[in-house]
């Protein structure tokens, strides 16, 4: 027995690195999932999203670089999801310069899956670009272009990413500052969501929801208790939550699955390797008390 402990303080950590790749890839590819339980701020992000109306578009800002997609994909995935699956019509633009690249394919991507979802259910109706969502691009400059906006969108973004004005789209013939619009919800690994709160939702009295990383969903929850945000996903586990109350088993579902064998897999090494050592140390300590 004592010979197996030795082994095992002395295994290449490449075998754990495998344990630990191993166990993502089979979560990521095999169909399973966890139950996970709705906490108040995402059913809260929820509800505001599912509330919007046709007539009413709603903003979603797509604050994200590559660093952050892992965690900050799935959210914006689902929340684009949920919007067209409810009719509800998106604006989409970015604050951050690395934005506008993910933002388009993200909302291209998913109008397509939605529209072969619609096609596989015999459905007439389908999600098309300047009818049922319209994406500005990237503008310079957070709090003017929030502040802009409130008083008329075209004297910020006069045309859209593609060069199109907006008065020829006909999603935005009727939308003008925020008193056209349901709310806004900003995903950002920055502090970004919190100039949308002191410029949009203070000042217009539109409802802001937030999507961040989960390093920084602690300094948020205190806005959402004061009703300063209306709704928060934090982290995975945050896109997790979302993605089950829209039934839709999306990457944050899985990686949810992934994360948690890595952590059976560190916490079994944690502590067969503290066993491990206190043994092997009691069994010297008996061999020199011997001598």
């Amino acid at each position: 027995m004592s010979s197996f402990f030795e082994k095992f303080l002395k295994i290449d950590r490449r075998w754990i690195f495998l344990a630990v790749g191993l166990a993502v890839i089979i979560a990521l590819v095999a169909p399973c999932q966890m139950s996970t339980t709705i906490t108040p701020p995402v059913q809260i992000f929820h509800d505001v999203v599912a509330a919007a109306t046709p007539d009413k578009p709603l903003i979603v800002s797509m604050d994200v670089g590559p660093s952050t997609l892992p965690e900050l994909e799935p959210m914006i995935k689902a929340t684009l999801r949920h919007a067209f699956a409810n009719n509800i019509k998106v604006i989409g633009l970015s604050l951050l310069i690395t934005g506008p690249s993910i933002g388009e394919r993200l909302l291209v991507d998913t109008a397509a899956e939605v529209n072969a979802e619609l096609e596989a259910a015999g459905e007439a109706r389908r999600i098309v670009q300047g009818e049922d969502w319209v994406f500005l691009g990237y503008k310079p400059g957070v709090t003017p272009v929030i502040l802009g906006m409130g008083e008329e969108i075209r004297n910020t973004f006069p045309v859209d990413y593609y060069g199109t004005y907006l008065d020829d789209l006909p999603m935005m013939q009727n939308v003008h500052n925020y008193d056209d619009m349901s709310s806004v919800v900003t995903i950002s690994g920055t502090a970004i969501p919190e100039s949308w709160v002191a410029f949009a939702g203070a000042p217009y009295d539109i409802p802001v929801s937030v999507g961040v990383t989960a390093v920084s969903a602690s300094n948020y929850y205190t806005y959402v208790q004061t009703g300063q945000m209306a709704g928060l996903l934090g982290g995975l586990k945050g896109a997790a939550e979302y993605e089950r109350l829209i039934n839709y088993p999306g990457m944050a579902s899985k990686g949810m699955v992934a994360q948690f064998w890595v952590h059976i897999i560190i916490v079994f090494f944690i502590v067969l390797g503290n066993t491990a050592f206190f043994i092997i140390r009691a069994q010297k300590k008996r061999q020199t008390d011997k001598k």
